[in-house]
């Protein structure tokens, strides 16, 4: 059961620590069988529209934790020159079994074991919030191994203006005694201002899966179980994501910037 609070203007999530064994236990709950096959056909989803715009077409791209491999095997399938790093290595065996060749392997992406300078682009997707110390170890070594020049995409979940009202009407008071930290939910004002002190220029910001955004907030126990029964989910998700402004609500958002030169 997760629990959250407000801290330093950042909505902080307690439940467990979000190890390696958290990690593996969590991907043999939700491995979808079609994620791969979905893969196989070059799908992207939310990223579509971000990484056509910037993830570079030259160079090699990272994906800095990895987790079942889906879009590494869906950029593979694009073109791209792209490899793969995750910590949870029965996953990574797993994944390996399914797809032999694929390029991903065991690792800790705060400490990378390639040269400076090696990728052209980095990407991360919701792995950044779940230190405790902060993102800033994470967007170092990424800077260390990007280009001059290279494009870094990294997402982390939002605080956005409807959990914002949540906090100033005290709804984030759990008690969190007994519980580990999980991840941060940021605002993004706060986050690009990390990304550019560890050294990048922002570029951009995609908001992104609204529909959790606004679920996971609401409070009435029947329209909750509304919203998570199938058909009304897949509906609204796909309403949500053509809405003016709805994005702005999404659980996360996905930063894009350059490393400089």
């Amino acid at each position: 059961m997760i629990k959250r609070c407000v801290q330093n203007n950042r909505l902080v999530y307690y439940m467990r620590r979000a190890d390696s064994v958290f990690w593996e236990q969590h991907w043999k709950r939700h491995f979808p069988s079609d994620i791969h096959r979905r893969a196989k056909h070059g799908k992207l989803g939310d990223f579509e529209r971000p990484f056509a715009k910037w993830l570079p077409r030259r160079g090699c791209i990272l994906e800095a934790g990895c987790g079942l491999g889906q879009l590494v095997l869906a950029l593979q399938v694009r073109g791209y020159e792209v490899e793969g790093v995750e910590w949870a290595e029965e996953i990574v065996r797993t994944v390996k079994n399914l797809h032999p060749n694929l390029p991903i392997r065991v690792g800790d992406v705060r400490k990378l074991d390639v040269p400076d300078n090696y990728y052209a682009g980095y990407i991360s997707l919701g792995v950044m919030e779940h230190s405790r110390e902060g993102p800033e170890a994470y967007l170092k070594e990424a800077h260390r191994v990007l280009q001059p020049g290279g494009i870094l995409l990294a997402s982390v979940p939002h605080f956005h203006a409807l959990r914002r009202l949540k906090a100033r009407l005290g709804f984030y008071r759990d008690n969190t005694e007994g519980l580990e930290f999980y991840q941060y939910a940021f605002l993004p004002d706060e986050f690009c201002d990390i990304v550019e002190a560890c050294g990048f220029k922002i570029l951009e910001i995609f908001y992104y899966d609204p529909f959790k955004g606004i679920r996971d907030e609401i409070e009435i126990p029947l329209l909750r179980w509304l919203l998570n029964h199938r058909f009304i989910s897949r509906g609204l998700a796909k309403l949500l994501n053509i809405l003016p402004y709805a994005n702005r609500f999404g659980h996360m958002f996905l930063v894009v910037a350059q490393a400089s030169k």
